[in-house]
């Protein structure tokens, strides 16, 4: 499970990175810093079941902290974007096809309007812009590959585009269900763009990001604005402020957690001030944002699921005592072989059946997972 951070220059991407990885990557205000992608690990959190099944928790994969559980997964941080980058503008395939490698994309946008399209400061910016070009460069890009398929005699058309789309992480019956919905024929501009749309669509959902929404005049007025004109879920955040308690928190001066915020240590003027401004940002607000955009898009959006594993249904242990140790985050229809296939390719082989903790029954092995559940996987 892997989420991509994409957007125009200078917009904020890499600090939204940092604050939910707390990778060391460059932060600058000027165009075009990050230019290999940052990679690192985040985590969507959800309720540990602890508390339900009157233990607690010794986790082994997935932190837990009064009673939320963070389950890991694989974020990037893609260079910043410009118009034409399907033409090779800026840093152009390059950007595209690390974009590509995510299954769930956030795209940060400037909501307070004082970043323009080139990444320099501005006044009163309309981020409409940039939501636009970001998906016009994807599409046009993803249909320029399409365009290039061609056709052998009776060659099924799904399988060609499949095969042209190799390495993007999109799926073959998503395709397949796009040429058999839409009668497809034959690869042409107009084939090609319905093609790019859908497969978008489907198989790289995303959420909007609007960061710097502490520095957004009429932020409501804006945010408005935006859900009227595209479907995309739209998350006010502020990617510095979050950051800031992260590091605070990182090195002992607070207690950070769920926009909670405890004094540790004595701070000097400059500190206190920061962080009053961030407690103002919180109370209006009510959080930061950023932890929830995306939990917003990797459990609302992509409907995805988070799911316990445990060798012992009695004790809820691991073969080394430890109690609900791991955590994972699977797909909508994941069955208990799939999720078997997460702990190990030896769990997967020699899977014999899953019992959900919960009632003690076995699970029929077709049947999707639940979210939440506690499985034993019987090997």
């Amino acid at each position: 499970m892997k989420v991509g951070i994409i957007g125009r220059t200078n917009v904020g991407k890499s600090t939204f990175f940092k604050s939910l990885t707390l990778e060391d990557v460059q932060i600058e205000d000027r165009p075009f810093t990050t230019i290999e992608p940052n990679k690192g690990i985040a985590y969507v959190t959800v309720k540990c079941p602890e508390k339900e099944f009157n233990t607690k928790c010794t986790p082994h994969n997935s932190p837990c902290v009064n009673g939320v559980r963070f389950v890991p997964l694989e974020m990037i941080d893609v260079a910043g974007l410009i118009e034409g980058a399907n033409e090779g503008k800026g840093l152009g395939n390059k950007f595209l096809s690390d974009a590509m490698e995510a299954d769930g994309l956030i795209q940060v946008i400037d909501i307070s309007g004082k970043t323009d399209g080139a990444g320099n400061p501005a006044i009163n910016y309309d981020p409409k812009k940039d939501v636009e070009m970001v998906r016009n460069e994807l599409r046009l890009w993803i249909k320029s590959i399409i365009l290039r398929v061609k056709l052998h005699g009776v060659e099924d058309i799904s399988e060609a585009v499949y095969k042209a789309l190799s390495g993007l992480k999109f799926k073959f019956p998503t395709i397949k269900e796009v040429v058999k919905n839409l009668n497809i024929k034959s690869i042409d501009e107009h084939s090609a763009e319905l093609i790019s749309d859908y497969v978008l669509n489907k198989d790289k959902p995303m959420v909007i990001a609007a960061n710097k929404m502490d520095a957004a005049e009429n932020l409501k007025d804006r945010l408005e604005d935006l859900k009227a004109h595209f479907k995309y879920p739209i998350v006010p955040c502020s990617a510095a402020a979050e950051l800031t308690l992260k590091e605070a928190n990182k090195h002992g001066f607070i207690d950070y957690y769920q926009d909670s915020i405890k004094i540790k240590k004595d701070l000097n003027k400059e500190q206190i001030k920061a962080l009053d401004i961030i407690n103002q940002i919180i109370k209006k607000h009510g959080n930061t944002g950023i932890q929830q955009a995306l939990n917003e898009l990797v459990l609302n959006v992509m409907k995805n699921k988070v799911v316990f594993t445990v060798e012992d249904e009695k004790k809820l242990s691991d073969s080394r005592g430890r109690i609900l140790p791991d955590a994972y985050i699977v797909e909508q229809n994941s069955t208990p072989h799939d999720v078997a296939e997460l702990v190990h390719s030896d769990v997967a082989k020699n899977y014999k059946g899953a019992i959900d903790c919960r009632t003690g029954l076995k699970i029929k092995n077709d049947e999707p997972v639940k979210n939440e559940q506690v499985l034993k996987i019987i090997v």
